[in-house]
């Protein structure tokens, strides 16, 4: 399922870290893409787009430290999945509005914002978010990704990026203001 993969890249270090990847973590992602898809089938080829897009673009990737890039291809994977339930179901999924501008709001999450709310009370509200806005919220973030780079990874625009950003920074913005 990887040699597909392996044949794009273009040096033997990056081969070789791909396959330690994929040892060390496919059963994982086949997990996320099962448990999404309900297919055995779609979730492999879910799994096999996985590495076919890491080999493509190898610099996102392998500028990640390890444990990033394990949530890195968590998020691609359950959007890989997603699209591929979509897809096989019909069903259309519109973009959010463009009346949003994410210029007009932005929160700071330093701690003189976040007052008395403690690190993982904050991380357990932020999983509550929907899907979308974590995967948005988690590459910018944690991974430090650019707008640009999280609309090419999830294959969304980058205006749908920065309103997923926004709508989630202004629900965090509306849970530390509820608790103080």
């Amino acid at each position: 399922m990887i040699s597909a993969a392996l044949a794009v890249l273009q040096t033997e270090g990056e081969q070789i870290e791909l396959s330690r990847f994929y040892s060390l973590y496919s059963k994982r992602l086949y997990a996320i893409a099962y448990s999404k898809l309900h297919n055995k089938q779609d979730a492999e080829d879910a799994v096999q787009e996985l590495f076919l897009r890491i080999a493509n673009k190898p610099e996102k990737f392998f500028s990640l430290e390890d444990n990033k890039r394990v949530a890195y291809a968590d998020v691609i994977i359950r959007n890989i999945s997603i699209d591929a339930f979509h897809a096989r179901n019909k069903v259309t999924v519109t973009e959010l509005s463009e009346e949003i501008s994410t210029d007009e709001f932005e929160i700071s999450l330093e701690d003189n914002v976040l007052g008395e709310i403690s690190k993982s009370e904050l991380l357990k509200f932020i999983e509550t978010l929907p899907l979308l806005q974590q995967d948005v919220l988690t590459l910018h973030s944690m991974l430090e990704l650019s707008n640009a780079e999280i609309a090419d990874s999830l294959h969304i625009s980058e205006t749908a990026v920065r309103q997923r950003l926004f709508l989630a920074r202004k629900s965090i913005l509306d849970y530390i203001e509820n608790r103080r």
